[in-house]
């Protein structure tokens, strides 16, 4: 089966708590818990993010599919970027960095001006694509900084134009 080319992906902004984010979410959790079952002993859960904390959702459908989705998240002293999935059967085609690029969007559109972001050292693929996209490792922060199993990365946002 030959995909449509990520341009024919129709994206959209959508509640933390509707359902096609959710899914995906699920999805991820799913896909990730055999990577981490080993450590489930030693590993620290991250608090998960609460509606209440989400700005905005971004979910990218394909014939009215959910295939990706990525979330920008209001921490008391920052703002992050949340769960960046693509399901498995529409990675290599740039949706990651387009997910990146949409709350990126976001961020600068409400006067944001730096991103934070945590994932897993059991995460090589996601650690490469952060990056690739200029996004810079930092020590852990709070809620992550007793964790020793969470990687983080911060990346300026360039200046909106006046």
């Amino acid at each position: 089966m030959t995909l449509p080319p990520a341009s024919t992906v129709r994206w959209a902004t959508e509640d933390w708590d509707a359902p096609s984010p959710a899914l995906l979410r699920e999805q991820m959790s799913a896909e990730l818990a055999p990577r981490y079952a080993p450590l489930a002993h030693r590993r620290v859960r991250p608090p998960q993010p609460t509606a209440e904390e989400i700005v905005t959702t971004w979910v990218a459908y394909a014939d009215e599919v959910p295939v990706a989705t990525a979330s920008l998240r209001r921490l008391p002293d920052r703002h992050e970027v949340k769960r960046v999935f693509v399901r498995p059967d529409h990675r290599g085609r740039g949706l990651a960095k387009a997910a990146l690029t949409a709350v990126e969007t976001s961020a600068l559109g409400l006067g944001i001006d730096r991103l934070w972001l945590q994932t897993g050292e059991l995460q090589p693929e996601a650690q490469a694509l952060y990056t690739r996209e200029g996004w810079q490792r930092v020590p852990p922060y709070a809620p992550y900084d007793g964790n020793p199993f969470c990687v983080c990365f911060t990346k300026p946002l360039p200046p909106r134009p006046r």
